[in-house]
């Protein structure tokens, strides 16, 4: 697994990208991958051994209200 410096580094290199970018559905998504990076940084800073990627989250709480 990456470090915490991995994650901050991509959140960072996508808030850049962020900004430089006219599209605001763009911005908006490249806004929600930094921001889930930064949590994941938070997360191994907190001590987490593992990490449970957003998408594998909201499938299993999709299959859970069906």
């Amino acid at each position: 697994m990456a470090d915490v410096s991995y994650y901050r580094e991509r959140a960072n290199h996508l808030r850049h990208l962020a900004e430089m970018t006219w599209q605001h559905d763009l911005k908006a998504l490249l806004g929600r991958l930094a921001q889930e990076y930064d949590e994941t940084a938070e997360d191994l800073e907190g001590g987490a051994s593992e990490i449970r990627h957003s998408e594998l989250v909201t499938e299993v709480e999709d299959q859970r209200h069906r």
